[in-house]
């Protein structure tokens, strides 16, 4: 009799231990899980907040044409690569933009810095898909049709970036009626931009900067391009190119 009563006694005691034991291992994965979870809640949390915080510092800018990147860090990353030239130029032929590519924090030729609007080639084919480099330029610069573009950087043979084409090697004298055209396809093969874009890129980018020249439909500019307002064939500064920064620019 003891002994049955003892063997009860043992069995109710070792299934209380495998009890205790039970209940201490499901109550310590829950709370690992528990603590897992908000590590991970808060680690996620921080990181949107440093990435909002980071977003609206940069966007503070007062150079938007970075696409948000300070000026502060641009000049840090060509510090930091002052072996590479600081600007690439993509040019997309089917919707007649430039991009001015700058450099990122590894050296990559990814942060969107200046767009324009071009016009390349009336024929797709004139204006030759590939990647090129600036090699010779000119203040002015007779074409093969007897205009004259101002600030012309030969990129391939006959082909170079410039202003919209001129009567005259005169300021004055702008063929008006191609620059509406800007924004579609118009030139002889050159992608033409306005005066003042171009003369950007005269001055900023080295021979030796690389343009690529490419077709993507339906690409939207990496930077919002203004829309260029036409002139008026009855306008009396109908010969100028209204973004020269000539001192005696009417437009201006």
């Amino acid at each position: 009799m003891i002994n049955k009563y003892k063997n009860q006694l043992m069995l109710g005691i070792f299934t209380g231990i495998i009890l205790v034991i039970f209940l201490v291992l499901v109550l310590k994965d829950n709370n690992t899980k528990y603590i897992t979870e908000e590590k991970i809640t808060e680690t996620t949390s921080i990181t949107k907040a440093e990435t909002a915080t980071d977003i609206g510092a940069e966007t503070t800018t007062s150079e938007p044409e970075t696409t948000g990147i300070t000026q502060k860090t641009i000049k840090r990353n060509r510090k930091k690569f002052k072996h590479k030239l600081p600007y690439r130029i993509k040019v997309n032929r089917t919707e007649n933009f430039v991009t001015v590519y700058t450099l990122d924090e590894h050296g990559k030729y990814t942060i969107p810095y200046k767009t324009f609007w071009c016009s390349t080639g009336a024929e797709a084919d004139s204006t030759p898909l590939g990647t090129f480099k600036m090699t010779e330029r000119y203040d002015w610069r007779i074409m093969v049709d007897g205009t004259y573009a101002q600030y012309a950087i030969r990129i391939h043979g006959p082909i170079m970036l410039h202003s919209v084409p001129y009567l005259t090697s005169s300021y004055d004298s702008l063929e008006y009626w191609e620059y509406n055209k800007l924004g579609k396809p118009a030139s002889l093969g050159c992608v033409r931009l306005q005066a003042g874009n171009i003369k950007w890129i005269y001055d900023n980018c080295d021979n030796g900067t690389k343009v690529t020249i490419y077709d993507r439909p339906n690409e939207n500019p990496a930077i919002k391009i203004p829309k260029i307002k036409k002139i008026n064939k009855k306008n009396k500064n109908r010969g100028w190119d209204p973004t020269d920064p000539k001192k005696n620019n009417p437009w201006l």
